[in-house]
């Protein structure tokens, strides 16, 4: 079976100790531990296996609500042990990890901290292949104002074997956004994007799921009432930070564009529109976006919209997501809003 190492038998024990490296951010007071040895590892959950069957559950969990249990039985351990022989191997490199299904939230807030921690000159980042050219750019784009050199190795869904590789923990959420504001603020200034009103609307036209049925009702009120339309795909990931901290009133449905509402200035409006999650499988996103609120001082609100199921599932999401899951979750269905909420809402601004 896999052991479970906790971080105080990684100080206690010398040989555990050896294969971190540890990076500091004094500006911030934030510290990354950073496995740096051979090591396993699968392109969904990124929790590294040793080749002496150790894990480290604390610092590879992403959040409290993620479960990791499956690698602790007896099935996973045996065909585990049957196939690691025949992992594909991948030598020197920093696993950075992208979601696989190229989740913007999961990519931002868990996954592109961590590339602050690097301290080498040169080096090769390993990211799912599936990782938009927008965050392929973003990271390009931070090595070269830190004066690291990068080239890209890319994992598909799959185990590999990672030979003199190293990858960094997960950070918690405080510290997440902590590290993206504190460099990435730095960056707005030069950023130029188009001036919009202090008060967006945020599309969600060309995503597959949660989208508006009734949305051009909705639209032609809300521009009527001073509100800007904005579909954050037309813009680079800098730009859209920018426009999200400018607003000061952002109406958006559920989706992980609002994953930028960490870079909005304290007192922002944030009114959500999302379907009724009501499986308990939901919970680690069904507050989401209000857990978000709260930790950067927002005012949040939200709007409870109806269902309407959808024709034919993205083949992403069928491609990692359960069935089960795509037809019964309100997650992976569309949204409908009623003419008498839209006008009591509007009203409500």
């Amino acid at each position: 079976m896999l052991l479970n190492i906790s971080e105080s038998e990684i100080l206690k024990e010398s040989k555990l100790n050896n294969i971190f490296k540890s990076a500091f951010l004094k500006d911030i007071n934030i510290n990354c531990k950073i496995l740096d040895t051979d090591f396993y590892l699968d392109s969904f959950n990124y929790f590294p296996i040793t080749k002496n069957n150790e894990t480290f559950l604390k610092l590879f969990k992403r959040h409290e609500e993620e479960s990791l249990n499956q690698f602790y039985t007896e099935k996973f351990y045996q065909n585990f042990i049957n196939n690691k022989n025949n992992f594909k191997t991948i030598k020197n490199g920093f696993v950075l990890g992208s979601s696989p299904a190229d989740n913007y939230f999961s990519n931002l807030i868990f996954f592109f901290p961590r590339i602050f921690f690097i301290n080498q000159k040169k080096i090769n980042i390993i990211i799912h292949r599936n990782l938009s050219n927008k965050f392929r750019n973003l990271i390009k784009s931070i090595c070269e104002m830190r004066g690291v050199q990068i080239s890209f190795s890319f994992i598909d869904d799959d185990f590999y074997k990672f030979d003199n590789c190293s990858i960094p923990q997960f950070l918690d959420i405080y510290k997440s956004i902590t590290t993206l504001k504190f460099f990435l603020n730095k960056l707005l200034t030069n950023i130029n994007v188009p001036e919009f009103r202090s008060k967006i609307y945020i599309r969600r036209e060309d995503a597959n799921y949660r989208k508006i049925v009734n949305e051009a009702d909705l639209i032609n009120k809300l521009r009527n009432h001073g509100f800007e339309i904005v579909n954050p795909q037309h813009f680079e990931i800098l730009e859209q930070i920018k426009i999200f901290s400018k607003a000061k009133l952002i109406v958006s449905p559920h989706g992980s564009n609002l994953s930028n509402i960490i870079f909005c200035q304290k007192g922002t409006k944030i009114i959500e529109i999302t379907p009724n999650f009501k499986n308990e499988y939901e919970k680690n996103f069904s507050n989401r976006y209000k857990n978000l609120s709260i930790i950067n001082d927002l005012e949040y609100s939200k709007i409870i919209a109806d269902s309407v199921d959808i024709s034919k599932h993205s083949e992403i999401a069928k491609k990692y997501i359960h069935s089960n899951i795509l037809n019964n979750s309100n997650y992976y269905k569309n949204m409908i809003l009623k003419v008498s909420e839209i006008d009591e809402f509007i009203n409500s601004l």
